[in-house]
């Protein structure tokens, strides 16, 4: 099976690359610019909105896994954002999507995100749910799956939807990764109150969901919802950080309201209420339909991604 991944340069599309190449498939990995001094098994693919050589570069292959994409905000006006949201997002794997038909590729998988289903839940979310997106990332990712599923139906492809929740895993960016550091400081954090619980997705959780959507034949026109199946609350969350780190982490309780205005303050809103908020997940129809299971758990995952930053000397 030969399948080509956009985005292999981020943290999901190296480990993603990796796993799939260790289990006999022959991979092509793109990203926007591919980084010097690689093997040929990269391919530059440019802004994928604009690129009108997509079909040629996709010629022969079995399966695309689209990771590529927008995720965060640059500090820029919302019709800004929502615009370059939508022009990577939407626009870019439209295009994607078209030249994968072109090409003759059998099946589009495409990493959308928990979002589309909102922010937070005060029950498991499952894949029945209706889409709230609530901010313009998420709503561009469910403008792409709209989009994907229409060209679907018209254009002969197989199409899988999956929807991370926060991926974590050794040397990840992002939220996770400033969590960790704040942890590994060794103030005191004022999160032991904080009663919301979480839903995440471990990198090698992940990996073999995604390979369980490239390969299994019942995956084709699912969507599916990625988790590992335990929801932790932050300070939970924070004590399993803090073993893999060999420390005993500082909690005590604040209000939460008092914390998340502090945040807003510092720009940290979004991150602070990602961690904070309810947010659980249902994963039982990708563990039923498709016989996916979560290789590593929550305690595990956690403890090997702290540890992994004290190996790279991240402080």
């Amino acid at each position: 099976m030969k399948v080509f991944v956009t985005g292999a340069d981020g943290f999901i599309g190296r480990n993603l690359c990796q796993r799939l190449q260790l289990h006999g498939m022959s991979v092509t990995k793109s990203a926007r610019l591919a980084p010097v001094d690689t093997d040929r098994s990269w391919v530059s693919t440019g802004d994928l909105a604009a690129n009108e050589r997509l079909a040629a570069l996709l010629a022969g292959h079995d399966v695309v896994v689209h990771l590529a994409g927008r995720a965060h905000e640059q500090r820029e006006p919302r019709d800004e954002a929502e615009r370059k949201y939508r022009l990577a997002n939407l626009e870019g794997t439209r295009n994607l999507c078209r030249a994968s038909i072109d090409a003759g590729v059998q099946r589009f998988v495409f990493i959308s995100s928990i979002g589309v289903l909102g922010n937070n839940s005060t029950r498991p979310l499952t894949e029945q749910d209706i889409p709230e997106p609530a901010e313009p990332y998420a709503q561009s990712k469910l403008a792409a799956e709209v989009a994907l599923q229409s060209m679907a139906a018209d254009g002969g492809i197989e199409l899988v939807i999956i929807r991370p929740t926060l991926v974590y895993g050794p040397n990840c960016p992002g939220t996770m990764a400033r969590l960790i550091r704040l942890v590994r400081s060794g103030i005191p954090l004022p999160f032991a109150g904080i009663e919301g619980r979480r839903s995440l997705i471990g990198i090698h959780n992940l990996e073999a969901m995604i390979e369980c959507a490239v390969t299994s034949p019942q995956a084709k026109g699912q969507v599916f919802l990625a988790a590992d199946g335990e929801d932790v609350t932050l300070a939970e969350l924070i004590r399993h950080i803090a073993a893999g780190l060999n420390i005993v982490p500082r909690l005590f309780s604040f209000p939460r309201p008092i914390l998340l205005a502090a945040a807003r303050l510092i720009g940290q809103g979004e991150s602070f209420a990602k961690l904070t908020a309810s947010l659980q997940v249902d994963p039982s129809k990708a563990r039923n339909m498709l016989g996916w299971r979560p290789e590593v758990s929550v305690e595990e995952g956690l403890r090997e991604t702290a540890r992994s930053f004290i190996a790279a000397g991240s402080t």
